[in-house]
């Protein structure tokens, strides 16, 4: 007896357990559902719906959710091993089409004890609604019946646009991926898939005009991206090139493949039942060797070749080049029945324009000043082709250059450019958010944090233009990922972090939140054969904000890791388990360097963050700029130098400011202080052409005028030395008085230097 009572008690306490896995007992209710994106409106009641074969789906054909209705019924029968009943059973699902519900992928969604309800305008509403209700559902098969939380839904996105973007040129992939990447895609609400058919490296869409784009255009020899990857195979076999996308031309191994135009409008179709619109990408005039490569004679110069640093492009001044264009879209039209056609218009090289004498005779002629504007030229013309059959055109934001008509959608991803949204809106055109930091999935720097977190516009962009912004997509690049288990775990879970912030409203995005009802995707995903990568990092991430009241500044972490545990030191010790225990927010009055790190069994675990924060004389401080910021990184333009936040790791992660010339500021400190110490950090990192000034001279003054030099700082690190570098800029003022600080550092390598805070004590 005493056996039986204790399997009876067993059983109590795992099904309690197992509840509270599924609705985290212990957080708020409306913590407790693991739906991602996070439902606009959520509310949460005691009590259950228990789904099983016996449940009667009621719906009305005359609704015209049909297809909706037949996607979630297959998706039932592979979990219960039958479709719902649509006859009378103890519990119902009504799926019913309300009017008074606006927007066309705004639901309602309510679950009650003996009834679920799901209400929409539009089948897109549904479908939402379903994936709403599907990710309430094990992921597991053969369940006998599914226990679902009582709650109500009342939903609908934020942005328009919710994409993502997949490169099959670099390296190739099969149908049946790009299929399963759809549903990923539809489950996650997300609507658009920019699908890059063609670059220099590979020309992957069937034109039928032109049978030699694929089978010339679609395979190349190993080249350089190829070999890195099978060098990077050796230690990981992910970076492997796929055996399938193989074969022997001429005696020679050649790496490639494309889809017939028949795959594709499949493809098109099997999308459309799941309401992701497929947007076709044909990088022009730039990004054109695989075409060039087969009809020379598209080029100014006859040539298939790399300039400066891009590709030859397409010559804007042939008439067989539009001709060829022409073609090429109008069948690209035909295939997919998107609103939109992407025609890249970046990173073009131009200096064959500037050889060629067509072009500077065309330029002369038609009174084109420059090859920007001969590029604007190509795009007009292009423009007006695609915009007469219907479509509107999308362009990344490097077209710009040389002006665009406002009718254009334009991709921002060039987030070191930091005016560009500003010019966008302004100029009148749609504004599409795709800044590769952190929305470009194949560096190995996007982090999940950033990706749910990161500030992706400016402090001058015009709020009154907000509705300019169409929506957001991240991209993924493939250069070096050639496997489709790679690309899995570039791409998940960052996907995941893109949906919640491109549906959601912000008021309800919560980084906690997020991270708790992240395990319960990471099982539906594994249960769809995806190859995810999550390793929560115990890095910290450390946050400032300065108080000018009470002249003072708050230091708090965030983390990737669930309730972790951290203790902090300010005297630059390394902390033990007998330091600060982080409660939230702290505060730091003067100056203090703060080193802090998660612990774990009593151990700090590696990274430790070291962060130096300062509440000093210049903070808030107006500075004068005798030579500008380079715009591309403003920072927090002219308060960038004197506002108390450090910069991290990165040069554009909006708090280090940039300069190609001198710096030359002069801080007023509104009036005379005593002064004991100065300092200035800067950054190295020579890649991407980073240095550190060759010097840097401090001068003071009473009046403004007239300057007395009292510090001259050098450093003894080469220009040559490779790594993030940080150099502080530091000296004694010995006591002097002044009112005003004149800083020159001196750009002695005509690079790029950074500088996060010119401190005055």
């Amino acid at each position: 007896m005493a056996f039986h009572i204790r399997i009876f008690v067993l059983k109590h306490v795992l099904y309690f357990v197992g509840i509270c896995l599924l609705f985290s007992c212990s957080q708020p209710a409306t913590e407790q559902i693991s739906i991602i994106p996070a439902p606009a409106h959520l509310n949460v009641s005691g009590g259950e719906f228990v789904l099983d074969s016996k449940t009667q789906l009621i719906f009305s054909e005359a609704d015209g959710f049909q297809n909706e209705i037949d996607f979630f019924q297959l998706y039932i029968s592979e979990k219960l091993g039958k479709e719902l009943s649509i006859i009378d059973g103890r519990n119902s699902l009504e799926i019913l089409k309300s009017n008074e519900i606006e927007g066309e992928e705004s639901y309602s969604l309510i679950i009650q004890e003996h009834k679920i309800t799901l209400k929409a305008s539009h089948g897109k509403g549904i479908f939402y609604g379903l994936m709403s209700l599907k990710q309430l559902i094990p992921p597991s098969n053969s369940l006998e019946e599914i226990r679902l939380p009582v709650l109500e839904i009342s939903d609908q996105p934020t942005y328009e646009w919710r994409g993502m973007h997949l490169d099959v040129s670099r390296h190739f992939f099969s149908m049946d991926y790009l299929k399963r990447y759809v549903d990923l895609l539809a489950l996650y609400k997300l609507n658009k898939l920019h699908l890059h058919l063609t670059d220099d490296q590979g020309w992957r869409i069937e034109i039928k005009k032109y049978p030699q784009l694929t089978e010339q255009g679609a395979w190349r020899t190993f080249n350089d991206q190829d070999s890195i990857c099978i060098d990077k195979s050796i230690e990981d076999p992910r970076f492997a090139l796929d055996p399938k996308h193989i074969k022997v031309i001429d005696d020679r191994l050649h790496y490639g493949g494309y889809y017939t135009q028949e795959e594709l409008k499949d493809l098109v179709a099997f999308a459309g039942t799941r309401h992701v619109e497929i947007i076709p990408e044909i990088d022009m005039p730039g990004h054109m060797m695989a075409a060039i490569s087969v009809f020379p004679e598209l080029a100014c110069n006859g040539e298939a070749a790399w300039g400066e640093v891009f590709s030859t492009p397409l010559c804007p001044v042939n008439e067989e080049v539009y001709t060829f264009v022409e073609n090429v879209l109008t069948e690209v039209s035909e295939i997919f029945p998107s609103k939109y056609i992407h025609i890249g218009a970046d990173e073009v090289e131009k200096s064959t324009w500037e050889e060629s004498s067509e072009c500077n005779e065309f330029m002369r002629e038609n009174g084109i000043e420059d090859v920007d504007l001969l590029q604007s030229y190509f795009v007009e013309r292009v423009t007006t082709f695609l915009q007469d059959k219907g479509k509107e055109v999308v362009v990344w934001d490097d077209a710009l250059a040389g002006g665009i008509d406002a009718s254009l959608n334009v991709m921002y991803w060039r987030n070191w450019v930091a005016e560009v949204p500003d010019k966008v809106v302004k100029n009148g055109n749609d504004l599409i958010l795709t800044p590769g930091d952190p929305f470009y999935f194949s560096s190995p720097n996007s982090k999940l944090f950033d990706i749910y977190n990161k500030k992706l516009l400016g402090a001058k962009f015009p709020e009154e233009l907000s509705y300019k912004i169409k929506g957001l997509q991240a991209c993924l690049w493939t250069e070096t990922i050639p496997s489709e288990e790679l690309a899995d775990a570039m791409l998940f879970p960052n996907v995941l972090a893109l949906a919640e912030r491109a549906w959601s409203p912000s008021s309800i995005q919560d980084w906690d939140a997020f991270k708790r009802r992240l395990p319960s995707q990471l099982d539906i995903l594994e249960s769809m054969g995806v190859k995810y990568e999550y390793k929560q990092s115990n890095a910290l991430i450390p946050f400032m904000n300065v108080d000018l009241e009470n002249k003072r500044i708050g230091v708090s972490f965030e983390t990737d890791l669930n309730d972790p545990i951290i203790y902090y030191t300010t005297d630059g010790t390394i902390p033990t388990s007998a330091a600060n225990l982080y409660q939230g927010e702290f505060f730091v009055n003067g100056s203090a360097s703060i080193v802090a790190a998660v612990f774990e069994d009593g151990e700090a675990k590696e990274p430790i963050l070291k962060k130096q924060v300062d509440y000093h004389l210049a903070i808030g401080k107006p500075v004068v700029y005798n030579k500008a910021w380079n715009p591309s990184y403003p920072a927090g333009d002219a308060g960038s130098l004197t506002n108390g936040l450090r910069g991290g790791d990165s040069y554009n992660d909006g708090f280090w400011q940039g300069f190609t010339n001198d710096l030359d500021v002069i801080v007023d400190l509104e009036e005379v202080n005593d002064l004991s110490y100065f300092s200035a950090n800067f950054m190295q990192l020579i890649g991407p052409g980073v240095f550190l000034p060759g010097s840097l001279e401090v001068s003071i003054s009473e009046d403004g005028k007239t300057f007395e030099k009292v510090l001259t700082l050098n450093h003894t690190i080469s220009s040559e030395e490779e790594g993030l570098i940080f150099h502080n800029f530091e000296g004694s003022l010995e006591g002097k008085s002044a009112r005003f600080v004149q800083v020159n550092a001196k750009n002695t390598q005509s690079g790029f230097m950074f500088v996060d805070e010119l401190v005055i004590k």
